[in-house]
């Protein structure tokens, strides 16, 4: 199991409203050794990736009303785990248009999504597995939105209701078999294939949100939310009317343009101001 995850198997959380209006940084982290939630002890800050050098530890999940207790506790005494615990990962492919033109593909009319498997999941700072069935490995950087409360058949006027904040995701693909098969789940569903972090920020405006990829310290991805096919009210609307959502779960809004093969030996950072950064080290599969 990937590090980070401590649940075996989706389940479906009872969680309360939790209000999201307010401004701050979310963490899960272990502790001595334990998993605690966590928010950041200065929400307010100058810093366009917040270092958030201490944090309050929190007397439960946040979204089921967990408060900061008196304890502060440094970030580099700390283990980032993922930051929140969904019951499933939602991808959208083709949202930005050129990354679409780039793929050589059809901006779709309505939003073409697929879902990714728990197992994906690892935290900033863990490895990137490059399985030994794929010889053409993809980053696709990516605002991802966090749900705050269940909800189906959501109304776009009524989907940031449900929006408790906003992560960074690497929505890792392996591109040469995507191009083979019609289906995206083996593509993009290897262990480690969605790292997320590093905190869940709240009381943030995603249009005014840019996610950048860097490869090896080199800028390859620049993409400014505004520029979205289809925004997050009209995804929450569209893909509530699937299936519910759960407090917790994933939404990963796209990928801008800027595709290079990553290989083992490289490092993949993905970042948005006022949310963090995420940074993984490609490494081949041990067979």
């Amino acid at each position: 199991m990937p590090a980070g995850i401590t649940h075996k198997s989706p389940r479906i959380p009872k969680r309360g409203p939790l209000a999201v209006s307010v401004k701050n940084r979310f963490y899960r982290i272990e502790f001595e050794g334990a998993v605690h939630w966590a928010q950041a002890a200065e929400p307010e800050t100058d810093e366009l990736y917040p270092s958030d050098n201490q944090l309050h530890l929190l007397s439960g999940d946040p979204l089921s009303g967990g408060e900061p207790n008196d304890r502060l506790v440094d970030r580099a005494s700390v283990e980032l785990l993922v930051p929140c615990t969904p019951t499933k990962i939602i991808g959208v492919a083709r949202n930005f248009a050129a990354h679409a033109e780039e793929r050589e593909r059809a901006v779709p009319l309505e939003p073409l999504i697929f879902l990714k498997p728990l197992t994906t999941l690892t935290p900033t700072g863990a490895q990137i597995v490059n399985p030994s069935a794929c010889e053409h490995l993809n980053y696709e950087g990516e605002l991802a939105v966090v749900i705050s409360k269940e909800g189906h058949l959501i109304s776009e006027a009524a989907s940031m209701n449900h929006v408790w904040g906003y992560t960074v995701i690497n929505d890792v693909t392996a591109r040469d078999i995507q191009n083979r098969e019609e289906a995206f789940v083996r593509a993009k569903g290897y262990d480690t294939f969605a790292p997320v972090g590093p905190c869940v920020a709240t009381g943030l405006d995603p249009l005014s949100l840019i996610v950048e990829t860097h490869v090896n310290n080199e800028l390859q991805q620049h993409g400014p939310l505004t520029q979205l096919v289809h925004p997050i009210p009209k995804l929450i609307a569209f893909i509530s009317s699937i299936m519910t959502l759960y407090p917790g779960d994933i939404i990963a809004t796209g990928t801008p343009k800027g595709m290079i093969p990553v290989r083992p030996g490289d490092t993949v950072d993905v970042s948005v101001a006022g949310i963090g950064r995420i940074s993984n080290p490609v490494v081949a599969q041990e067979n």
